[in-house]
């Protein structure tokens, strides 16, 4: 079916598979594993709105449902044990601290992250891809 026709009539346009991300964006914390695979479900499955209002478990696990239980960040596969809730825009930046403000990321992507916005993550991350690939580049 396509998507792109039927924007209007409630269907959701998917981004990029990971793969494509992954060379267009930022490169994968860590090793690459399996786990950054798209969902089984993703596509068959009618997609739950984003939650909205205040931090809650209940709210949390809509987030967790919506991201299709995946890193906001990385698309890797959350699990209870790996999953942390992060500020998109830091509480110490003026970030509110509300769901909408809120997204679940693999808990070792939020250690990195810090106090950074996405968007400064994000190029830190091109940074030190940037850098290893002109080293690696260097060295042969």
């Amino acid at each position: 079916m396509d998507r792109s026709s039927n924007r209007n009539e409630g269907l959701v346009c998917r981004p990029q598979t990971i793969s494509d991300a992954r060379s267009n964006h930022v490169a994968i914390l860590g090793s690459p594993d399996s786990s950054t695979e798209q969902s089984v479900h993703s596509e068959t499955l009618p997609r739950e709105a984003r939650p909205t209002g205040r931090i809650t478990v209940a709210n949390v696990m809509q987030l967790l449902r919506w991201q299709g239980y995946r890193c906001a960040l990385t698309g890797r596969k959350l699990t209870p044990d790996r999953a942390s809730l992060d500020h998109i825009i830091p509480v110490r930046n003026g970030g509110r601290h509300v769901i909408e403000n809120a997204q679940l990321l693999h808990r070792d992507v939020n250690k990195a992250k810090t106090t950074m916005t996405n968007e400064q993550f994000i190029q830190l991350c091109r940074d030190v891809v940037k850098h290893n690939s002109s080293q690696s580049g260097e060295s042969q």
